[in-house]
């Protein structure tokens, strides 16, 4: 049996919760009467090129100058390495041209050189380029392309 007297749990806590949104707010209710104006601080542009980015590296550095001739049916062997490169070599390839039939450009991964290796099996003169580029190129900036020749006697 409920008092008269005594106030119900629901009236205690409408109560509890009054008092405690009163001392967060200072006991004032701020009432909004029209929307706040905002003026906008940037406006979307559109790019119609890719950005450029400038290196932040010294530029890569690939050797040797030149390349030794190669004789048919003899074992032929070019060591080629990169320096000044910040980051690993990320790869290592012919973009252009071709190497003399019978020999090939072996590159591991993140190593800083490569070889040239095999067997020439036709005479002629072969002219390549050769590219590189190291990991983090957009940061870096670090890629290369080198034009080389191979005379095969």
């Amino acid at each position: 049996m409920r008092n008269k007297t005594s106030p119900s749990f629901p009236l205690l806590l409408i109560s509890v919760s009054a008092l405690a949104c009163s001392l967060f707010t200072g006991g004032a209710r701020a009432t909004q009467t029209e929307a706040p104006e905002f003026e906008p601080v940037a406006t979307r542009a559109t790019r119609t090129e890719a950005p450029e980015f400038e290196p932040v590296a010294a530029p890569l550095i690939i050797e040797p100058e030149s390349l030794p001739n190669a004789q048919i049916g003899e074992k032929y062997e070019a060591l080629i390495r990169i320096a000044q490169n910040v980051t690993p070599v990320g790869d290592m390839y012919i973009s252009n041209g071709s190497l003399p039939a019978g020999l090939e450009l072996t590159f591991m991964q993140g190593e800083d050189s490569a070889v040239i290796g095999g067997t020439a099996t036709e005479a002629g003169t072969y002219s390549f380029t050769l590219s590189v580029w190291c990991f983090g190129t957009q940061v870096s900036g670090q890629t290369l392309d080198k034009e080389y020749t191979i005379i095969v006697e």
